[in-house]
């Protein structure tokens, strides 16, 4: 995923996708929204549905299953959930993000995000009281130039 806007955190973030739910990616999202869930666990219904339809959400992992938060994103018109490590200092341990045994299909793709990525984006937006960052995604870096693949400084590849 690329972050667009804003400015502060305008790098290409690793996200990995749900192991055994969710779906794969149809087609590429150009400066679409990228918004934070409220409530941020996303256990429950979605209280800012205007802003999260049509948009990928971030929402942090914790509290109940990662299909739960798929799902209560899903209902609420996402095109894609990122859910982030609840731990913000994690900065490299990738998590295998699994059904929950429910069976419950979820339509939407589902991808884990580090802990510190999804800290400093979540951190940026309210320092800029931003309602969302526009991101493009998927974004594969496969051949990119080094300067286009613009990493944060904060996680190590």
């Amino acid at each position: 995923m690329q972050i667009v806007e804003p400015e502060e955190i305008s790098y290409v973030y690793k996200i990995r996708p749900a192991r055994n739910f969710g779906v794969d990616f149809e087609k590429v999202y150009h400066h679409i929204p990228l918004v934070v869930a409220n409530p941020y666990n996303g256990c429950s219904e979605l209280l800012n549905k205007r802003n999260v339809d049509g948009a990928v959400v971030l929402i942090q992992r914790g509290d109940c299953s990662f299909v739960t938060k798929t799902i209560n994103a899903e209902n609420a018109g996402a095109v894609a959930v990122l859910i982030t490590d609840n731990d913000a200092q994690n900065d490299e341990a990738q998590i295998q993000m699994v059904q929950d045994g429910t069976e419950r299909e979820v339509q939407i793709p589902s991808l884990f995000l580090l802990g510190k990525d999804g800290y400093m984006i979540k951190a940026t937006l309210e320092k800029y009281r931003m309602d969302s960052a526009i991101v493009n995604i998927p974004f594969n870096i496969t051949g990119m130039p080094m300067m286009i693949n613009n990493q944060p400084p904060w996680t190590l590849w």
